[in-house]
Parts: structure tokens; C-alpha cells; sequence
């Protein structure tokens, strides 16, 4: 356990962590049509471009994935689209020859789904583009007071327009306050956003993290390094109540070909 926090500078964050951690985020939104008209996304989640030594991967939430399934079972010309770059949307719930796409690799307890990216290569853009952030852990490992980066896209930062949908990328930065297995807590007790606003106010329908579920958590070093460990799973608060944190599943989780570890393999290793 790490005795004292590493207290960031908020300018070196904006200037030197941001531009690392974005690359490895995307929105994702359930939609009928994303480029025009309002009206068409009725939700939105957000995900995480992963590489392995083998593979280019997309993981989000299993909750998130269902989540559309059994929204589409509602409305069968729903899709889900998700953002490779600030202008265009992709459909991933749907290949280019109009069959469905099946993830590599899901599992509800973790909270976890992935899928292969390479169906949808020609959408990637630059190939030099460090979009797919390395699945690496550094050697230190991460301990209670950490400091941890997570970038995701609230929902009620969403803004639709006559000509599509824009979707925001909203920063936190907090500290881990608990580990177990598989398993981060991140403090978000009196967490503010890079621009100083509370994520949770008293009263809210919904906290602003509402939709960063799928996004990735990074561990920033004290030289502004950072690193994924995980994904955001849930946003737990109670009224009344000092509960207010992020849980995230540690992205060791993810084997090098895209498979999922089960829970209790963590302590059988």
C-alpha cells in the first residue's frame, strides 16, 4: 500500500496524459441511423481498443453488449456503432456482408466482453497510429492510492443535432482504494473532472459517469506514464451514504488471443 498520493500537476495531466489515454477510447452508441437526424441513439456506452501481440481488440461491458442485444430484440433495425476517430462512426454489430457479429469472448461476472477488430480493419485509419493501446501491467503492479486515469463518454454530455450525433470524451482522474482479484475500487467520493466539476451531485437522476462504462483506466505514473490496467464495469453510489466509487476489471483478465480468464482463475495462478 502506497503511505502517501501522488498529487498531479492538472496542466502536465491535460498536456501529457490526455493525448496518451484517448487513443485507447471510443463512444459507442445504440442507433438506428448515426449520421443524420435526431432522435436515432437511444444510448450510449464506450469501449476500449486493445492490442495484443496477435490481435487488435475492442472491449466493452458485457452488461452494455446485452444491453443492445435486447434492445435490438425490440427493434431489429437497431445497431451498434462505435467512433474509431472524432468524425465517423462504424456499425461493429454487423459485418460488411451483413452478418452479425459474435464476441471472441464474454463473461458476466467479470463484466466483460471482446471482440476481434480484424472484420473491420479497413476502418482503422493510419496503421502508424498508436491507436490500440498495448495490453501491458507495469512491473510495480498498482496498490491502493494509485493514481488512475479513466476517459469514457457520459451520456448526458451526448449532443444531437440535425446533421448526426457528438459524442464527449470525459476525463477523471481518482485513486484506487481497494484490489481484489480481478477486481479495482476507485475512490470517486469527491472526485472532479479536469474542469473542476463534482461527478456526483446529491439529487442527480444519474451521475455523470453514466455511459463510461467500456472505458479504460490507466495507471499514470509519477512521470506522467500511464498504463492500462482495466475497464470500467459500474459507477456504485448510495444516498446518504460516503459509497461512491468506480469498480474496473483489470485487463490481465484478457488472454493474448482475446479469450477471457474466469474470476476464480486469479487465485489459481
Amino acid at each position: 500500500m502506497n503511505e502517501t498520493k501522488f498529487i498531479p500537476n492538472i496542466s502536465k495531466l491535460q498536456s501529457e496524459v490526455l493525448p496518451q489515454i484517448k487513443q485507447a477510447f471510443g463512444p459507442l452508441s445504440f442507433a438506428t441511423i448515426i449520421e443524420t437526424g435526431q432522435g436515432n441513439v437511444i444510448d450510449n456506452g464506450s469501449c476500449t481498443f486493445v492490442s495484443t501481440k496477435t490481435k487488435l481488440l475492442m472491449v466493452t461491458c458485457y452488461h452494455v453488449w446485452n444491453g443492445f442485444l435486447a434492445a435490438r430484440e425490440k427493434n431489429p433495425n437497431l445497431e451498434l456503432y462505435a467512433c474509431f476517430d472524432d468524425k465517423h462512426s462504424v456499425c461493429i454489430s454487423s459485418k460488411i456482408d451483413g452478418t452479425q457479429t459474435i464476441p471472441i469472448s464474454q463473461n458476466e461476472k467479470l463484466d466483460i466482453t471482446v471482440f476481434d477488430m480484424e472484420p473491420f480493419q479497413e476502418f482503422l485509419g493510419e496503421q502508424g497510429k498508436n491507436f490500440f493501446y498495448p495490453l501491458t501491467i507495469p512491473v510495480s503492479q498498482f496498490t491502493t492510492n494509485d493514481l488512475v486515469g479513466i476517459i469514457g463518454s457520459p451520456g448526458k454530455q451526448r449532443v444531437e443535432t440535425e446533421k448526426g450525433t457528438g459524442f464527449a470524451r470525459q476525463p477523471y482522474f481518482a485513486y484506487v482504494s481497494a484490489t481484489s482479484g480481478f477486481t479495482i475500487r476507485v475512490d470517486f467520493t469527491k472526485v472532479m473532472s479536469l474542469d473542476r466539476e463534482l461527478t456526483y451531485k446529491q439529487g442527480d437522476e444519474k451521475p455523470a459517469t453514466a455511459g463510461v462504462s467500456g472505458g479504460p483506466c490507466f495507471l499514470i505514473n509519477t512521470d506522467y506514464k500511464s498504463y492500462l490496467i482495466g475497464i470500467v464495469t459500474d459507477h456504485v453510489y448510495y444516498e446518504g451514504r460516503q459509497d461512491n466509487y468506480l469498480t474496473v476489471t483489470t485487463a490481465n483478465c484478457i488472454n493474448e488471443d482475446g479469450t477471457l480468464k474466469t474470476p476464480d482463475s486469479f487465485y489459481n495462478t
